[in-house]
């Protein structure tokens, strides 16, 4: 400075504030970058975090939902089968019963002892315990009244392929088994010391047996049998026999993705049906795998959490839990399959819940990774630039550094409080940042990392948009349904003769029972009442085709006499094209206004009851046993009838009135039914009687949930 003169004084101090100006502005404006993209990473970070930890919530909450359903569905499905197996043996026992009641009506069958060389027939066989006596006339003529069972044991076994036996065994020591194997020549068979019969005579009521290998194929099967009787008495038992292929089916269908399935443990904590043996690889891990060895208890393993879900699921549980399966952490929902004690779980790994949760976050990090990648080499460029500019234009470096200061300050501050507006939820804030250079291009990835988080949560709105999309169209079709009985109280008000009223209450949404009355005339008057076999949708189809059939036939009816071929036509129409096997129990009744008669016919319904003013009670109607509709075709159907009096009363319902369940798994029953009747008001009206009713089932399940469809309806003939 002392050597130079006033003008290089004057060039020093200009250039060394240029210089310094230049040199405060490039570190400002480097300053501002490297906190943009500081900013910028933290704020992908934080986006990318909030988003993870959102999403996994939902995804979770939504998989737990499906789980629940998927576990609920196929534990109804299994019931369902069950109830098909329930249903023979049932008809199997009703059969035998009514053939001991009444021998009359029948001839004393052939039936011979097992011959080898029907190994691998169907054929009927005669079996004795060692106690039987032979030469006993009056036990013959048992065995050959019990022969007339054959028939019927053929036609179950033949229509439906995993039956595999029938038994029909007497107290006397004497047993019909249709089976193939015939190896029991020279052998004596005690079917009384079997568990299926012990088990059905102890309990005197329909029950399943333990889940075994059968010892011929090892394929997994169980017996379900029922007490037969003559003239009130214990008789003997009817089993039939069969495998759980179907039901084995079912369990593999909720195999969802590679590592989703499902499986079913019994009362005993035996693990009976598995779809775990798809998910994992040969020679991994076995917790889940089918076991029904006596000596092993799922409930009783070491592995805490599974044997706690177990332990839920054998005490009837609904829910879902988290448990851990040969060291994979799992999502299981479980469901009770109702009358059996046994449970239906759903699983699904923790990992495949959140797996698209983590994806979105790694996207995210990858965006915010390769944004600051750029900006990293952006901000490279600009410093050699800068440093050009500063060798090259060291007289207006002061002007230029203030501007392109300026003009990447300001732009970056600008990013830096768009990123955080952004980060603050506002996805619909856009950066509009025109400099024509790396900040802009920089923007615009932001612009287009907030478009593709808003499509994702938009996603995520109209998933939930469809499922509220689908619980509308149900409630449009109960509206339907609903529209489809008549519901207008009262229903001629211009008859004073009589008075009826009816309610329908589904257990789901739209159901399967349902009831239609209707005038022929001036002088008939059709009631019915019926029950489809399932629930739902499905139900609730084939529940509006079997009320329009039947009443179509009723109205083209020409003679009223032959009411019972309104049923066999009726019956006929259904059978035709029924792929899905449903079925239909109908009571369908008519009353001649004149006389007082009514004329009925049962299909398979629970028999209704009638209140008889002279004696001031209510007993049911003896029916006689008809088919259901839908099962079998060619059926000609009984017409039975009884006399009314003015101030007699017929009470109709469906089996969801007396299979009402309680918490402790306590069915209403017919003789709870009965006792309510009677303690009625004799003056109660049709709707206070049917209200009445209602409310003691109410009583009696104390807020368990509904199983089945209720339906009931009353007809009163006015004094």
């Amino acid at each position: 400075m002392k050597n130079m003169n006033i003008r290089q004084r004057m060039i020093f101090i200009v250039l060394s504030i240029s210089i310094a100006t230049l040199i405060i502005l490039s570190g400002i404006a480097f300053y501002g970058m490297w906190g943009a993209k500081s900013t910028a990473r933290e704020i992908g970070r934080e986006i990318g975090q909030e988003a993870t930890e959102n999403s996994a919530k939902t995804l979770i909450e939504q998989k737990k939902l499906e789980l629940i359903n998927l576990a609920a569905d196929k534990a109804s499905d299994i019931n369902h089968n069950l109830d098909n197996i329930r249903r023979d043996v049932q008809i199997l026992s009703s059969e035998m019963t009514h053939i001991l009641t009444n021998p009359g009506n029948y001839s004393p069958q052939p039936v011979s002892e097992p011959n080898p060389a029907n190994g691998g027939v169907l054929v009927p066989q005669l079996l004795f315990s060692n106690a039987y006596a032979r030469n006993n006339w009056a036990l013959d003529y048992e065995i050959g009244l019990t022969a007339n069972i054959i028939d019927m044991s053929y036609e179950f076994l033949n229509t439906n392929e995993v039956m595999v036996t029938a038994f029909a065994a007497s107290k006397n020591g004497f047993t019909i088994l249709t089976d193939t194997y015939s190896d029991e020549q020279g052998e004596f068979f005690d079917s009384q010391a079997r568990p299926w019969y012990k088990l059905a005579e102890e309990q005197g009521k329909l029950v399943f047996t333990d889940v075994i290998e059968d010892v011929l194929n090892g394929e997994l099967c169980m017996l379900c049998s029922m007490p037969y009787y003559q003239n009130g008495n214990f008789a003997g038992v009817v089993a039939m026999g069969s495998y759980i292929t179907d039901m084995k089916k079912i369990v593999e269908s909720a195999n969802g993705s590679n590592k989703q399935f499902a499986f079913v443990i019994d009362n005993n904590g035996h693990v009976i049906l598995s779809s775990y043996d798809k998910v994992i690889a040969e020679g991994q891990g076995g917790e889940l795998l089918v076991n029904v060895d006596k000596n092993f208890d799922i409930r009783e393993i070491e592995n805490q959490s599974l044997a706690e879900t177990a332990k839920k699921m054998s005490a009837g549980e609904n829910g879902v839990t988290e448990a851990t399966i040969d060291g994979i952490n799992y999502y299981i929902a479980y469901a009770p399959i109702e009358g059996m004690g046994w449970s239906c779980a759903a699983a699904i790994p923790e990992s495949e819940v959140i797996a698209p949760a983590i994806q979105n976050s790694e996207v995210i990090k990858n965006v915010t990774d390769t944004n600051i990648n750029e900006l990293d080499a952006h901000i490279f460029q600009t410093m050699l630039i800068m440093a050009a500019f500063i060798v090259a234009l060291l007289f207006v470096v002061a002007y230029v550094g203030r501007k392109t200061s300026d003009r990447f300050v300001q732009p970056i501050h600008e990013l830096a409080d768009g990123v955080r507006e952004i980060a603050s939820g506002n996805l619909d804030k856009k950066l509009d940042i025109q400099t024509g250079d790396e900040i802009e291009h920089l923007s615009a990835c932001f612009n287009a990392m907030t478009d593709e988080l808003k499509t994702y949560m938009n996603n995520l709105t109209k998933v939930a948009a469809e499922k509220e999309k689908i619980a509308t169209e149900l409630n449009v079709a109960r509206d339907i349904q609903k529209g489809m009985l008549p519901n207008i109280f009262p229903a001629y008000p211009e008859r004073k003769e009589f008075d009826i009223y009816a309610t329908m209450n589904a257990a789901k949404e739209v159901g399967g029972d349902f009831y239609d009355f209707y005038l022929l005339d001036e002088n008939h008057l059709v009631v019915t009442i019926a029950d489809v076999s399932g629930k739902g949708i499905p139900a609730a189809l084939f529940m509006m085709i079997s009320k329009t059939i039947l009443k179509n036939f009723s109205m083209t009816m020409n003679n009223p006499d032959d009411f019972a071929a309104v049923m066999t036509l009726a019956n006929n129409q259904l059978c035709q094209n029924n792929d899905a096997m449903m079925f239909v129990t109908v009571f369908m009744g008519m009353l001649n206004l004149k006389t007082g008669e009514f004329t009925f016919v049962n299909g398979g319904h629970n028999p209704p009851l009638v209140y008889h003013k002279a004696n001031n009670s209510y007993e049911y109607i003896k029916v006689k046993k008809n088919f259901v509709l839908g099962g079998m075709d060619d059926i000609n159907y009984i017409q039975q009838s009884i006399k009314l009096e003015k101030g007699d009363l017929i009470f109709m319902y469906t089996d969801g009135v007396t299979e009402a369940m309680n918490k402790n798994e306590e069915l209403y029953g017919e003789e709870r039914l009965i006792n309510c009747l009677n303690r009625s008001d004799k003056n109660f009206s049709v709707e206070e009687l049917l209200n009445f009713v209602r409310a003691d089932v109410n009583a009696h399940v104390n807020g368990a949930a509904q199983s089945d469809d209720i339906t009931m309806l009353a007809l009163k003939i006015n004094p």
